[in-house]
């Protein structure tokens, strides 16, 4: 009996690893199938957009806000982060490297958005009316 139970927890476990693994390889493949952009905006301005799917090498560019106010942002293929600030709390740069279109990048001191735009999302979203938005 207890035998039993053993085989069935080890089979429900390689099952949830297989398909765990299977989903991670899966969002992997869709993010590098989808063009992706950064635009990024300072006080509701589109100052940059930047192609997330042709980058080759990592770079970074620095966006100045006044004389001491600055954000440093790295730009990966498929990604882009704050990496340096002159925010008091930081908080952009704990904000991490984002790929998707889930959540922006904001550091409200300095007045800066980062949102990533799918191509595939800005079609789709043309198609949205007030109703079934």
């Amino acid at each position: 009996m207890m035998k039993k139970r053993v085989i069935g927890l080890a089979a429900v476990i390689a099952v949830i690893t297989v398909a765990s693994i299977l989903m991670i390889l899966y969002f992997e493949y869709r993010a590098d199938a989808v063009d992706c952009y950064a635009e990024v905006y300072r006080d509701d301005e589109l100052l940059q957009t930047i192609d997330l799917t042709n980058v080759k090498e990592p770079y970074q560019i620095r966006i100045a806000y006044g004389e001491d106010e600055y954000n440093v942002l790295e730009v990966r293929r498929g990604s882009i982060g704050i990496v340096e600030s002159s925010c008091p709390d930081h908080l952009c740069e704990h904000m991490g490297f984002v790929h998707t279109s889930l959540m922006p990048i904001t550091c409200l001191p300095n007045h800066l958005v980062i949102r990533i735009v799918e191509t595939q999302d800005k079609e789709s979203s043309e198609k949205l009316d007030g109703l079934t938005y």
